[in-house]
């Protein structure tokens, strides 16, 4: 299998006043290159992007931001699952 390869040619970047990138600009035939690029490196992760798993994510992140997670290393993890029988 041959590895994908991009030039920073192929893709234009957009900065602001500020230096802040807002857009970029490149051809389709540059972003399959990119999607294969992605797909060989990490695998296909399309699942991520259904709506089933951005409503979870959704959640996920609300209940961080109400306080309803916590935290644990390796030695908290009986007192994390007691929480998580509460």
């Amino acid at each position: 299998m041959s590895k994908a390869t991009i030039s920073l040619e192929e893709v234009r970047i957009y900065y602001d006043k500020e230096g802040k990138a807002r857009e970029v600009l490149m051809s389709y035939e540059t972003f399959q290159k990119i999607q294969k690029l992605m797909r060989e490196q990490y695998g296909n992760q399309d699942y991520f992007w259904t709506q089933t798993w951005q409503k979870r994510i959704s959640e996920a992140e609300a209940d961080i931001v109400e306080g309803r997670s916590k935290s644990a290393d390796a030695n908290d993890v009986a007192a994390l699952i007691d929480w998580l029988d509460e």
